[in-house]
């Protein structure tokens, strides 16, 4: 197991977490395992502010996995929460998976008379057993992401194996590696 965290301090709350959780964002991305545990603060005031985002990863099992992130105003909390939850609601319609660990919060600032709402979603996405029909595109995308997490290096990976999950040829493989600009 092992400890990634950010801490990025910036002008506005929104600067701040998109900074930090592209960094650890890119940091997760390189990093062999999936996320047990998620914490955050976020923190503003007249200097900027300030988001700390901690997650546990435990390093037994390969899986995508990735924080979200979201700020938005309203002219209450309901609203602000509301606007917050469509964003991160519409980031987790494209991905499969599980959520690990959330944190929320509430900032309204003597001015303007608006309230912001942030959420910060930590998840694991599913790894399938069988792909399915994909288009060369998403297949292409997914090896991608399998060859990121093993360090770049295709000799990692069984094709055949590979061939099967997809339902395509070992030949169809090797070309994709050659679309990617992999040689193996």
């Amino acid at each position: 197991m092992q400890v990634l965290s950010c801490v990025q301090r910036a002008k506005s709350v929104r600067k701040a977490l998109e900074q930090a959780v592209a960094k650890l964002n890119g940091r997760l991305e390189k990093t062999r395992g999936y996320i047990t545990k998620m914490d955050a603060s976020v923190d503003s005031g007249i200097a900027g502010a300030t988001v700390r985002i901690i997650t546990v990863v435990d390093e037994s099992n390969v899986r995508p996995k990735s924080v979200l992130w979201a700020n938005e105003a309203g002219r209450n909390e309901e609203k602000a929460l509301s606007r917050a939850r469509e964003k991160i609601n519409a980031q987790l319609a494209r991905l499969h998976g599980e959520i690990v660990g959330f944190y929320w919060k509430f900032i309204t600032p003597p001015i303007p008379k608006r309230t912001y709402a942030t959420l910060i979603v930590a998840i694991n996405e599913e790894v399938p057993e069988k792909m399915g029909k994909l288009s060369s595109d998403e297949r292409r995308e997914r090896l991608a992401v399998v060859l990121r997490l093993l360090g770049n290096t295709p000799q990692a990976i069984n094709l055949v194996q590979v061939a099967k999950i997809f339902g395509v040829s070992r030949d169809t493989l090797y070309k994709d590696l050659q679309e990617l600009g992999i040689e193996r």
